[in-house]
Parts: structure tokens; C-alpha cells; sequence
């Protein structure tokens, strides 16, 4: 019986990572720091909400594999007035792969700017998806839950396609403040903590 308790406590211990994402170049070096100071997953940003390729990606997505991190996922933050949702996913997916940046997984960034008719936004989405989905492109969909409702009035179809990647920046490295919105039961990333610098890189810190 008490070798099953100590199990259990662990149990969430060894699952549990922390992770960064970031929106500048990051070094090899830097990585290696974040390596050391228990970060096991890194989220790179690949596009811009102005509409262009972040030109900083591709090599600081390589840095991260080169310094140690198995999992290293980009993010996408599409620019709805730019339209041309498809053209958008195009753009970074080549980009990414002439450069032989690999990544794991590309998350869709819901907020900012976007329509006021949630019809609409909820199209673009659909779009977005349909064109990394004939790319072979794994995703999610990173968001909080009052960018969801406002954005998409918390439609619900797309929580069957997408793991979450969820914004609450309580400090807090667990799930227990999760409420249920978009159809999700569970997320499977959470941003708790944004804008620190560590190792002489400005990131935002997360939970999975």
C-alpha cells in the first residue's frame, strides 16, 4: 500500500513540462540555458499578424532542435484583414519546410483583430484548417477562452479537430483553473505566465 501512494503522488510530477514560446530569434546558446533551467518544449512564432513570415523562425526553431529540445511547434498569427486565409498557411508551411525547419505542430493564434460577424471569422478558421490539413501539417488552436467567445462565439465543431493551447496568466503551473469553453474538456497547453526574460531572451512561459 505505501508503494502505491508513493506512486500516485508522482505520477503528475513526471508527467507535467514547462515549456517557452517566442517571438524573436533565439540563439543556440540561449536555448541551451533554457535547456538547463528545465524547459523541454519551445513554441516558435513563424507569422506575423501583419501577414508576413516571421523571417526569425526557421532558425531559431533549428537552434532549439540543436540545443536538446524534442519538441519544438511554431505558431501561426493570422492576419484576418490581410484575407486570403490558404495563401497565409502557404506562405509559412514552404517557407518552414525550404528551410528545413522542422516543427511538430503548428497552433493557430485566435485573438487580435477579426471580424464582428463571428460567421465569418468562423469561415476564415475553416479555411485556415482545410489548407494545413491537405498540407499534412499537424495544429491546434491557441486562445482564451474570452477570445473564443468573442471571436468565434464559442463554437464547439473545432474542439473534435484540435488540441488547445489555452491563455490564463495566473502563475499557477496546472490545469485546476481550466472552465470549459469551445466544446474542450481539456486543454492540453496552458500559457501562465507572459513577457519574463530568462537567459536573455523575452518569453512567455507555459504548462503541459
Amino acid at each position: 500500500m505505501f508503494v502505491e501512494i508513493v506512486l500516485i503522488s508522482i505520477v503528475p510530477t513526471i508527467l507535467a513540462t514547462i515549456g517557452i514560446d517566442v517571438s524573436q530569434r533565439v540563439s543556440q546558446d540561449q536555448f541551451r540555458c533554457l535547456n538547463d533551467n528545465g524547459y523541454t518544449f519551445a513554441i516558435v512564432r513563424a507569422y506575423r499578424s501583419v501577414g508576413v513570415v516571421d523571417s526569425n523562425s526557421a532558425q531559431t526553431i533549428k537552434n532549439a532542435r540543436a540545443a536538446g529540445f524534442t519538441r519544438v511547434d511554431a505558431y501561426l498569427f493570422p492576419c484576418f484583414p490581410c484575407g486570403d486565409a490558404p495563401q497565409q498557411v502557404i506562405e509559412v508551411i514552404d517557407y518552414l519546410r525550404e528551410e528545413r525547419a522542422e516543427i511538430d505542430r503548428l497552433w493557430l493564434n485566435i485573438e487580435g483583430r477579426w471580424n464582428n460577424n463571428t460567421e465569418i471569422n468562423i469561415e476564415f478558421l475553416d479555411e485556415l484548417i482545410k489548407q494545413i490539413t491537405d498540407l499534412g501539417v499537424k495544429f491546434g488552436i491557441y486562445t482564451s477562452r474570452y477570445q473564443w467567445f468573442s471571436i468565434m462565439n464559442n463554437v464547439t465543431k473545432f474542439s473534435t479537430q484540435s488540441p488547445l493551447w489555452y491563455v490564463h496568466y495566473d502563475n499557477n503551473q496546472s490545469f485546476r483553473d481550466f472552465q470549459v469553453f469551445g466544446g474542450w474538456m481539456q486543454p492540453s497547453i496552458k500559457q501562465f505566465i507572459a513577457d519574463v526574460k530568462e537567459c536573455g531572451v523575452v518569453l512567455d512561459k507555459n504548462f503541459s
